[in-house]
């Protein structure tokens, strides 16, 4: 664990120096133990991928690890199910009303170092490939992806999808967040964010509205539904954001990976009502979703992935079985 933190801590202090002079902000308030320069070399069989600013690259194996769960969609997973992206070895398959639960099935075809993941309203499941620079496509209940986009992807990371099923990826190759029409392989938007920080997380709450956490800048912006002109949410109690993810009645959760927290706000304000700082991996959280039940999981990079019920500061279930943990998607949709 030592050396992951010295490593994201040495690739974050050039990183948000590099941001703070461009973008004439503040760089997050990183503690001094994260920035101590790291000597630690990518090990045989291991690569280093892009990542956020202030998490660090990813190193991940060259061939993945075997996974230790059933390929396929498992018949008790198709009317509910949590998704995680291991970056180690695939899309894992959880049940997410089963306490410290075991995955139940995998998907490994088509994915490639995965990172962010989203499911729309139809039940499709869209994955962020940072091994190879793809976003892939599963209809429900299936394993093989049914599209695979490349053009205009470039270190994919976050994904989200709104309720007229337009896909918004950012890019952590250019600084930009891509929207991609429902089924079609080429961009029909891109966004600058080479301004405004480094956009990671990306969420869609019920309006379709597009909200983005930049962890360079620590800010959390909203592109309105129809627009592409981002605005600055000034949400207060931000730490290097990387994930901003809405439950029901539009709640707001945002992780904080600098501070090692997880920031709760009621839709429409910008000062936190609760702060979750148990069952947090120090410089460690990243990706979070909701699930149907109104749940919350939130990715711990180099730890595990843990569950919160709507409302709580402590996690009621800790995952196993992912290595690497990013992305997390839940099925069926939770209604905002």
């Amino acid at each position: 664990m030592l050396d992951s933190i010295s490593r994201r801590g040495l690739v974050a202090a050039a990183a948000l120096s590099l941001a703070a002079g461009c973008s004439g902000t503040s760089a997050p308030n990183v503690p001094n133990q994260s920035l101590v320069p790291s000597v630690r070399q990518v090990p045989p069989g291991y690569r280093a991928l892009p990542g956020p600013a202030v998490a660090g690259p990813l190193i991940a194996p060259i061939v993945p690890h075997a996974v230790h769960a059933p390929r396929g969609w498992p018949n008790a997973l198709l009317r509910e199910v949590l998704f995680v992206a291991d970056s180690s070895s695939g899309v894992l398959l959880y049940n997410p009303r089963i306490i410290n639960a075991s995955p139940k099935g995998s998907i490994t075809t088509g994915v490639n170092i995965p990172a962010g993941l989203a499911i729309d309203n139809k039940g499709k499941l869209y994955v962020t490939n940072d091994g190879n620079n793809s976003i892939t496509v599963y209809p429900h209940g299936h394993t093989s992806p049914s599209l695979t986009i490349t053009t205009g992807v470039t270190g994919p990371y976050g994904v989200t999808v709104d309720s007229k099923l337009n896909v918004f990826v950012s890019m952590l190759g250019n600084n930009t967040v891509v929207g991609y029409k429902a089924g079609q392989t080429s961009p029909f938007e891109t966004i600058n964010f080479s301004t405004l920080g480094q956009p990671v997380g990306v969420g869609v709450d019920a309006l379709d509205n597009v909200w983005v956490a930049c962890d360079s800048t620590s800010a959390v912006f909203e592109i309105p539904a129809g627009s592409t002109t981002p605005k600055n949410a000034n949400l207060t109690g931000l730490n290097g954001p990387i994930s901003v993810s809405f439950g029901k009645s539009d709640v707001m959760y945002v992780s904080n990976f600098a501070s090692s927290d997880v920031q709760v706000y009621t839709y429409g304000t910008t000062t936190p009502k609760m702060t979750i700082t148990s069952g947090i991996e120090a410089f460690g959280p990243t990706l979070g979703a909701f699930v149907h039940t109104g749940a919350y999981f939130q990715s711990n990079q180099s730890d595990n992935v843990v569950g919160y019920k709507p409302g709580a500061t402590s996690p009621f279930s800790t995952l196993k079985g992912a290595s690497t943990p990013l992305g997390i998607a839940g099925w069926p949709e939770i209604v905002k």
